[in-house]
C-alpha cells in the first residue's frame, strides 16, 4: 500500500503543468457516466463546521474511493489548516486499499481548476474583465489554469482588496504581459463591469451586491456557492457540475433554467446561447474529480510512500 501525506501529493503535483489540471476537469466531465458516485453526505456542526463524505467507483479503471473532507476552525495554539481532508484509494473488483492519501492538495487543485474550466465554458465570447473576489489557495490553483488558457486575450483583472492578498496575487502573475490587475476596495466595484465573476470566499453573510451590478452577459462562479442568492432568481440559466447535489439550495425550483455540465461537452444540449445571457455556475464539488486527480498521483508518484499493510488475508474466528 502507499502512503501519500500532504508533501509527497504536493511534490508529485507541482511538477505537473497547470494545463494539465483543465484537461483532466474535461475529461472526467464528458465520461462522468462511466462512474458510479452517490450524492456527497454532509454532516453539519456547530459554529459552522461539517464533515462531507464523497464516494466514487469506476468500473473501467476498477478503482473505488472515499474521501473524508472537513471544515474545523483551528484551536488556540493550534498549528493546522481550517479545512483538511483524507483519501482512501481501492481496488475495485478485490476491496484492497491501495493508498491512503492526503486530499486537501488535490481538494485545492481540482476545485480551482474546475472553476477556470466553467469560466472559460461559459464566458462570453469577448470577455475582458475580470473580477476576483477571495484570493486564496483555490483562487490561486483557479487563475494558475485560467491564464494559462488565455495568454491570447487582453485581460483586466480586478482583485478585491484583502489584507494584502491583492499584492501577493498581482506579483504572482506579473510574467503575462497581457493581464492588468485593478485594485477595489469593495465588491461592487469588483462585480460592475465584470464579464465573469469568481468568488472563492469561504463565508458570506449575504449577497454582495444589488442586481443591477451584474451586467448583461457576465458568467458568475461562486466557488464556495456564497454571496450570490439573488442571482439565483434572476440569471437566465444555471449550469452545474451535477444537478442532484445543488436541489437543496434554497431558491432552485425558481431557476430559470439548470443544466449539468456534462450535458454540454458531449453536445446533447447547448451551453450559452448568446453574449446578452446572465449565467450562474455552481460547481458543489464531484467525487470523481478526486478519484480521477487521486489515480494519476499515485501513477506520477510511482513507489514513494510504499508501506507495509497486512490485511486478513485467512478466515478467521473469534
Amino acid at each position: 500500500m502507499q502512503l501519500l501525506d500532504f508533501y509527497k501529493v504536493n511534490n508529485t503535483l507541482k511538477r505537473v503543468p497547470s494545463i494539465n489540471f483543465y484537461d483532466w476537469i474535461d475529461d472526467a466531465l464528458k465520461h462522468k457516466s462511466d462512474f458510479l458516485m452517490p450524492v456527497k453526505t454532509r454532516m453539519g456542526q456547530e459554529h459552522g463546521d461539517y464533515y462531507a463524505v464523497m464516494p466514487c467507483l469506476s468500473v473501467k479503471d476498477n478503482v473505488a474511493m472515499v474521501k473524508m473532507i472537513g471544515r474545523h476552525t483551528p484551536k488556540p495554539g493550534e498549528k493546522r489548516t481550517t479545512m483538511m481532508s483524507d483519501l482512501l484509494l481501492y481496488e475495485a473488483d478485490t476491496g484492497i486499499l491501495k493508498a491512503v492519501m492526503d486530499a486537501e492538495y488535490i481538494t485545492t487543485l481540482r476545485t480551482g481548476a474546475a472553476a477556470a474550466h466553467s469560466a472559460i465554458m461559459y464566458g462570453k465570447k469577448a470577455f475582458r474583465t475580470i473580477g476576483l473576489i477571495g484570493l486564496g489557495n483555490i483562487m490561486t490553483a483557479c487563475m494558475d489554469v485560467f491564464f494559462e488558457k488565455t495568454k491570447n486575450k487582453k485581460l483586466l483583472v480586478k482583485l478585491y482588496r484583502h489584507h494584502d492578498q491583492e499584492i501577493r496575487f498581482s506579483e504572482r502573475y506579473k510574467k503575462y504581459s497581457n493581464v492588468r490587475f485593478e485594485f477595489c476596495n469593495t465588491y461592487e466595484n469588483t462585480i460592475r463591469g465584470s464579464d465573469i465573476i469568481i468568488s472563492a470566499l469561504t463565508r458570506a453573510e449575504s449577497d454582495f451586491c444589488e442586481n443591477d451590478c451584474y451586467e448583461e452577459g457576465c458568467t458568475v462562479i461562486p466557488i464556495m456557492t456564497l454571496g450570490f442568492q439573488n442571482c439565483d432568481l434572476f440569471f437566465d440559466h444555471v449550469y452545474t457540475d451535477e444537478i442532484e447535489q445543488i436541489r437543496g439550495f434554497k431558491y432552485f425550483n425558481s431557476f430559470k433554467a439548470v443544466t449539468n455540465h456534462t450535458d454540454v461537452l458531449n453536445e446533447s444540449t447547448l451551453g450559452r446561447q448568446s453574449d446578452q445571457e446572465r449565467i450562474l455556475v455552481y460547481n458543489y464539488g464531484l467525487a470523481i474529480h478526486d478519484l480521477y486527480f487521486a489515480e494519476k498521483t499515485l501513477q506520477l508518484a510511482g513507489n514513494v510512500g510504499k508501506v507495509d499493510y497486512s490485511y486478513c488475508k485467512d478466515k478467521f474466528f473469534m
